[in-house]
């Protein structure tokens, strides 16, 4: 160790030289039009007068800088702000990273402004303004100056000594003494400690790309805690080592631990600070550790009634209730079941990728096009595929996984996987998240059984075009769809391993697979090539790489920052959607959250091939959500899930049941899961006005009572429903009252009605102008009808209704 020390410390002395001599920024002048853009933050497009090229900024606006390293920045910004005459001239505050700059007047005519702005020495550098907002009729944008040119000067010769240059230069040391500890291969560590020059020589050669792309460095926490872990992790490993060897022969101490860790796990939820509960946690795990055994299957398990078991609670948990739980329809539910009535009722309707209103390839709505058209447009019915995909997917699981933790512990990870209540919240509602995950799963399951030496010709065979066929139709059904080819190529990699004899005897199966899987997704190529803008869409909209924040712009700086939320999101916080899950809760319920612990140490420990496949599949799905905003996002994670409840399954099943007083920890462990998900789902999620207030209520509402109205009466009596126009050409409303006759549909309330009875249907925040103007509208024997339906049904009144004639009337008393 010390002979080679001497490799570490001459690459520190060399990047610090790097830094401290290198190339400093030059200077840049650049105007709107031309390549090589600053970055700029909330910005509107290109636009030309009589005589200028420029961009009109929103109210509050950015302007990021690299490449200065701590040094101060002298920039020049050529700006406008013409307002109407009696429009007082704009007031703009302009700020940085450390606060306030400069508040100023800017002209309405253009000139130049400058600046000399002070830059950070770890994180991002920029310069932001903010004015009040200007609408410049017939436009109806939001406007704030109008930037044509900018100027970056440099101030200084050589950027100052500042904590960046100080943790980058030290990166080789880290990596060296990293290496040393967790006993890399030597050469491997010498590779490493050799690469981890380049962020000096980036930030030197190419100050501002490199400065861009490097991620921030916490000073003085980095590298002083690094470097405080690494020293104090030998003597830390032996104190845990000799308190581990007088622990082992304890085991009261194990039971201990399993107390502690859950104790811990509830504590987060009730508020307890994380960096507090996690303490109890982690101990916990250690001390558990020893109960650990070696036997994989142990007893053997009635696995066909196990499952039947658990798929029946699969289905009854998804489908009881499935139009009222959630309470109302979201509007993207109604689109697709909008699109899936086109695919059933248009036959010139045939797409692929649906960019407009979906924004989704087009496979979930052919399979909800048959449903919706024989049954008809309602909650249940287009929110059925997707409950039962979510229903099967723990049999799926289970196909994929047996063969590589063994059946119990399969059996145990199909069991959490029913009633996840992350998996019950993406399996209600009409989205095709859970339809890829069956797919991938069951073809995985094919793949891996179909590249087994072991396996007859003919069956060999057909699982891998199985395989190939059901992997390129997860591509059609949701974003993450797109890692079902690279998700299947891991698991082929992983199943024939550094074996060149089983890839020269699979090669023909691998070569068909591709071949197959590229016919199936040709038609979706086909599209790209026509339409890559409408199929990226979405994907660019929400990129870490398209960031629109006022403060940060690091793509980097985001990976970083998702990376710690998609890691807390197990145990700590997870997403604060309602619509995906309990709020701010943690993903998993304490059961999983544990033994998903005991799950990835195991990984690690064995480390072979059928195992690791589960750990990278679950890391794999994590990027979808790493590479996007919003995090931690339950839908963009939804893979995520069930390589976890395998991990969960496989750590749980490996505490020992061959002991009779160990045998009712599995039971009551999944008995204890299941109560948990289903009072979280069924309990807190139903009640919680953060959940059920992010779906449509009042347009549920509306298009009950339109239907209400729709039934079947002599024609004298019938009643007309009358909506404000946004409300009735609401997406959910109209897919609510689609498949009701033309009469009977709601009507465009245009302040008149020459029907006898009549219902005027406004939401419940409608002023008192509005109303006023309805009943003298309607007339003199109009009145107000009270209680209105509303969702849940003790909760607060969502429209309030006008009635005129008695069948109208009649109509909103009868219970």
């Amino acid at each position: 160790m010390r002979s080679s020390f001497w490799l570490p410390v001459v690459l520190v002395l060399i990047a610090a030289s790097i830094l401290l001599f290198g190339a400093d920024r030059p200077p840049q002048y650049w105007a709107v039009g031309e390549e090589n853009e600053p970055i700029l933050t909330r910005f509107h497009s290109n636009e030309r007068n009589e005589t200028d090229l420029f961009r009109w900024s929103y109210p509050q606006a950015t302007l990021f800088i690299y490449g200065y390293r701590g040094a101060p920045a002298l920039i020049e910004l050529r700006l406008a702000a013409p307002r109407r005459e009696g429009i007082a001239p704009a007031q703009v505050i302009f700020t940085h990273q450390d606060g306030q700059l400069v508040t100023t007047t800017v002209a309405g005519y253009w000139r130049y402004y400058r600046f000399l702005l002070p830059t950070s020495t770890t994180g991002e550098s920029f310069l932001r303004w903010s004015t009040e907002p200007y609408v410049a009729p017939p436009d109806i944008r939001e406007l704030g100056l109008a930037l044509s040119r900018v100027n970056f000067l440099t101030t200084v010769e050589r950027p100052p000594l500042s904590g960046q240059m100080i943790g980058w230069a030290i990166l080789p040391l880290l990596v060296w003494w990293a290496g040393t500890l967790w006993r890399w291969d030597e050469r491997l560590r010498n590779i490493l400690t050799g690469l981890a020059l380049l962020p000096a020589i980036g930030l030197a050669s190419f100050p501002v790309g490199a400065e861009y792309w490097l991620p921030s460095l916490p000073w003085p926490w980095w590298p002083l805690a690094p470097v405080l872990i690494l020293a104090l992790w030998p003597s830390l490993a032996n104190y845990l080592q000799r308190l581990s060897k007088r622990i082992t022969p304890q085991p009261q101490w194990s039971w201990f631990g399993i107390i502690l860790a859950f104790a811990g796990l509830i504590a987060i939820r009730f508020g307890v600070p994380a960096w507090i509960a996690l303490l109890p946690v982690i101990s916990g795990v250690w001390l558990v550790w020893p109960l650990i055994t070696d036997d994989e299957e142990g007893s053997v398990w009635p696995v066909g009634r196990s499952l039947l078991l658990i798929t029946g609670i699969a289905l009854a948990t998804r489908l009881i209730a499935l139009d009222q739980m959630p309470l109302a329809l979201w509007r993207d539910e109604s689109r697709h079941g909008l699109l899936a009535l086109r695919v059933w009722t248009e036959p010139t309707f045939r797409p692929i990728y649906v960019v407009k209103g979906a924004d989704l390839p087009a496979l979930f709505f052919y399979l909800v096009a048959p449903i919706v058209g024989n049954w008809g447009a309602h909650a249940w019915s287009v929110r059925l595929v997707s409950a039962l995909a979510g229903a099967f997917t723990p049999l799926a699981l289970y196909w994929f996984a047996s063969p590589l933790i063994g059946r119990r512990a399969a059996v145990l990870a199909a069991a959490l996987l029913a009633w996840a209540s992350w998996s019950l919240s993406m399996s209600r509602w009409a989205f095709p998240a859970t339809l890829d995950h069956l797919l991938v799963l069951t073809a995985g399951g094919l793949l891996w059984r179909g590249l087994d030496p072991g396996q007859q010709y003919w069956r060999s065979w057909s699982y891998v075009v199985g395989a190939a066929l059901l992997g390129g139709l997860a591509v059609y059904t949701y974003h993450t769809g797109r890692l079902a080819p690279l998700a299947l190529l891991m698991v082929a990699v992983f199943r024939l391993g550094h074996d060149l004899s089983r890839w020269r005897r699979f090669w023909p199966h691998l070569l068909s697979a591709a071949l197959v899987g590229a016919i199936v997704i040709a038609p979706l190529a086909l599209y790209i090539l026509n339409d890559s803008a409408g199929f990226n869409r979405r994907v660019g909209l929400v990129s870490i790489f398209q960031a629109n924040d006022l403060t940060r712009h690091r793509p980097l700086d985001f990976l970083g920052e998702h990376i710690v939320r998609y890691g807390l999101m197990w145990h700590v916080q997870g997403d604060a959607n309602g619509r995906h899950h309990l709020p701010l809760a943690p993903m998993v319920d304490p059961v999983v959250g544990l033994f998903l612990l005991f799950g990835l140490g195991l990984a690690w420990q064995a480390r072979r091939q059928s195992v690791v496949v589960l750990f990278v599949l679950w890391l794999l799905y994590h990027v979808p959500g790493l590479l996007s905003f919003n995090a931690p996002h339950a839908m963009r994670a939804l893979g995520t899930l069930a390589p976890a409840c395998a991990l969960a399954g496989w750590g749980l099943s490996r505490f020992g049941s061959s002991r009779e007083w160990q045998r009712w920890l599995i039971p009551g462990m999944l008995v204890l899961s299941l109560c948990f998900n289903l009072w979280v789902y069924f309990g807190q999620m139903r009640t919680n006005p953060q959940v059920y207030g992010e779906f449509d209520r009042v347009e549920t509402v509306m298009a009950y009572i339109v239907r209400r109205a729709a039934t079947p009466t002599d024609s004298e009596q019938r009643v007309s429903v009358y909506l404000p126009r946004e409300w009735a050409l609401s997406d959910t409303v109209r897919f609510l009252t689609i498949d009701l006759p033309p009469a009977q549909q709601p009507k465009i309330w245009r302040g008149t009605s020459d029907d006898e009875n009549t219902l005027v249907v406004l939401p419940a925040f409608t002023d008192a102008t509005e109303v006023a103007t309805v009943l003298q509208a309607l007339g003199p024997s109009a009145i107000e009808v009270f209680p209105t339906p509303t969702l849940p049904s003790d909760g607060e009144p969502l429209v309030r209704v006008f009635a005129r004639g008695s069948a109208a009337i009649e109509l909103m008393r009868a219970p």
